[in-house]
């Protein structure tokens, strides 16, 4: 009944507030699923690793992928997530990290935030992504499985050192993950500290394998 009545729903709100594509705010079609117009989603900076290699991989982690280069269209997308309340972007950006989930995952961990963070942006943006991943494969989504315990200061107004210094002691993993393989979930990797950080603390925890994913990879600070 649900999915009958879906897009009756979305073609009556379209009918209201029209979407537009969130890059250039071309008029959309009340089903779009992406959030961009196929001009836009035609120019989504996809990944390939011929052309700009895959970072090296920390001991922690199994594997890393990521579908695209941060560039445009796709940095306007995760801006909105992550800064202008657009959650609703979640979505369409879990279905870019699809293709990229291994075989062997039997979790969906989006890396967390502190709660003084949760409580200044009411909301995680990756685990949002992780939220939205997990509905798209069936996967079990754990957010409670990986906490932060320190708060830090923000990654964008960090130096690629201090960065790189994030130790795996300011996270916190459930001894639940004994024995799982994990997809670790995030929106972009600069530098890989985060992800190599939450991979060590699932590890100590018995986790049998850590996998990376971030729906962007970027060679930058």
């Amino acid at each position: 009944m649900l999915g009958i009545l879906r897009p009756l729903w979305q073609h009556a709100l379209a009918t209201v507030l029209p979407p537009t594509c969130v890059h250039c705010h071309t008029p959309l079609p009340a089903t779009e699923p992406m959030a961009l117009c196929p001009t836009c989603y035609a120019q989504l900076p996809w990944w390939n690793t011929a052309q700009v290699l895959p970072p090296p991989l920390p001991p922690a982690l199994a594997s890393y992928a990521a579908p695209c280069l941060y560039a445009e269209p796709l940095k306007t997308l995760l801006l909105a997530l992550k800064f202008q309340d657009a959650t609703h972007l979640a979505t369409p950006l879990a279905r870019l990290l699809r293709p990229c989930v291994p075989a062997p995952i039997t979790v969906i961990i989006g890396v967390p935030s502190h709660r003084t963070r949760l409580q200044q942006r009411r909301y995680n943006h990756a685990v949002l992504l992780a939220r939205a991943l997990a509905r798209a494969t069936g996967l079990p989504h754990q957010p409670s499985w990986l906490l932060r315990t320190h708060p830090g200061t923000p990654q964008q107004s960090r130096t690629r050192a201090q960065r790189l210094r994030l130790p795996s002691t300011h996270f916190w993993a459930s001894p639940k993950l004994k024995g799982h393989h994990v997809l670790l979930v995030d929106d972009i990797r600069t530098t890989g500290a985060t992800l190599r950080a939450c991979a060590l603390a699932l590890k100590k925890a018995g986790a049998a394998s850590v996998h990376g994913c971030t729906v962007a990879y970027t060679t930058g600070r």
